[in-house]
């Protein structure tokens, strides 16, 4: 049972907003009692913006008395912090870079411009190049599920920020996963789109050719109606498809999934249970459920791992020289690696991943979209991610979600209940390149047919 706004979806927040149940104000002071109740504990948060909250709070109530609201009126957002915000700083999860803003990212100003109010900026693995979110250099930020345990990474912030109610929706970025991997170790919805589909305008690069701007809420429909507002699209808040959003179906059939064969068998025993169980909600909605290999997965995988390396080596490659002290440990390794990428090596990687991202597409075509865990593993405990152990983890929880970056297809998380040792476990749904509305459709017709999404996290005292 609901307690407080902040334990609502996204859509129930603005359906209640909407009948003038609840104010805009309500919404922001909830927001801001969540963040109270769960910082510094989780370390989610890198700026809370409180006078900006209640400030947007007031122009969304303006707005709602004028019979003039934006799509996004009341709901309260939060913002990776290597997405400019104007007026604050971007520090990319950095303990020495921080430049202000001087305007806001597009996909920012967007939502903004739809009414979103804006909570603050969220933590992040450093320069977001990183899956686990322990960050030695700054500040890591833990799972509210156990503290002991990983966030997830690098949008591990925007993740946790949903989780506890600090938000109703949260932006992030995705390169290998960093949307979907915290949204799964955290309990939450995150989306992925098609390669492309939101700008990336100052945003802080990891990789340039292959970064993605996507969304995380608690549901796939809170996730749909702020990427109506990314892509200048109106998405009602209920799903409907009168405006151009995901339709909601009654039911799979007719649908042909393929459950990735190579996620599953890799999965640890806890999350094959979890994943096993709840694969069975496909057939039963009346989905046709089989097999699909992705052919030449690791090899794909490893061409775009260089064609990563080569270009955030070329973001840093000053301050490497400089100042190559102040990165972490993991970091400061895997940029230097990618100084180790020549430029022939590179132009390789960028075809072979092209020809490689080509046949994984062709062995999906029979299906309407695939299906498997998005991390096989529940949350790594943050002493098993320290020194000499990050690369191990990092492999482990971008397993299955880096190959739909080679592809740029849309995919999302969805929660799908927890593991015997308590922590979430998140089901990934992907289909083909511009097929961000049936990915959405597909994941708003399960969560609407279970009840995974209503979980939460228990609250903790603060760790001494």
């Amino acid at each position: 049972m609901a307690t407080s706004l902040s334990d609502l979806t996204l859509e129930e927040i603005q359906a209640a907003v909407l009948r003038r149940d609840a104010s805009p104000a309500e919404v922001a002071a909830d927001h801001l009692a969540a963040i109270e109740r769960w910082e510094p504990e989780t370390g989610a948060f890198v700026t809370v913006s409180a006078e900006r909250l209640h400030a947007d709070a007031r122009r969304a109530e303006d707005d709602l008395l004028r019979g003039s609201p934006g799509p996004l009126a009341g709901l309260g957002v939060s913002v990776k912090d290597n997405i400019d915000v104007a007026g604050l700083p971007t520090t990319a999860g950095s303990s020495w870079f921080s430049e202000k803003a001087p305007a806001d990212a597009e996909s920012w100003r967007r939502l903004a411009s739809a009414g979103a109010l804006h909570v603050g900026k969220t933590n992040m693995h450093e320069f977001a190049y990183g899956a686990t979110n322990v960050n030695v250099k700054a500040r890591t930020t833990t799972n509210p599920w156990d503290p002991r345990c990983v966030s997830g990474g690098s949008s591990g912030g925007s993740a946790v920020s949903v989780a506890v109610g600090a938000c109703g929706a949260s932006l992030g970025t995705d390169t290998g996963g960093s949307v979907r991997i915290p949204a799964a170790l955290t309990g939450v919805t995150g989306f992925k789109p098609s390669l492309g589909l939101v700008p990336t305008t100052k945003v802080f690069p990891l990789s340039p050719s292959c970064d993605t701007v996507g969304v995380l809420s608690r549901t796939a429909a809170g996730c749909a109606h702020v990427l109506g507002s990314l892509v200048a699209e109106r998405v009602s808040p209920d799903g409907g498809a009168d405006q151009g959003g995901p339709r909601r179906r009654d039911s799979l059939r007719g649908l042909h999934l393929g459950i990735v064969r190579s996620h599953l068998a890799a999965a640890s025993p806890e999350v094959h249970e979890v994943i096993t169980s709840a694969l069975r909600t496909f057939g039963d909605l009346g989905a046709t459920v089989d097999w699909v290999d992705l052919r030449h997965e690791e090899e794909a995988r490893a061409f775009t791992a260089a064609v990563v390396a080569f270009e955030a080596a070329q973001v840093h490659r000053r301050w490497l020289r400089d100042r190559p002290a102040d990165y972490g440990d993991d970091v400061r390794a895997r940029l230097e690696a990618g100084l180790e990428v020549s430029a022939p090596l590179y132009r390789k990687a960028k075809w072979e991943r092209r020809r490689l991202a080509s046949e994984m597409l062709a062995a999906q075509r029979p299906f309407d979209a695939v299906i498997g865990p998005t991390v096989p593993v529940t949350a790594p405990r943050i002493a098993d991610c320290g020194p000499g152990r990050a690369p191990a983890a990092q492999a482990t929880l971008l397993a299955n979600t880096y190959c739909f970056n080679v592809t740029g297809q849309p995919a999302v998380s969805i929660p799908c209940g927890t593991a015997s040792d308590g922590l979430p476990v998140g089901l990934q749904i992907a289909a083909g390149p511009g097929k961000d509305l049936d990915v959405l459709s597909l994941a708003m017709t399960v969560q609407d047919a279970t009840g995974w999404h209503d979980l939460r996290p228990p609250l903790k005292a603060p760790v001494t």
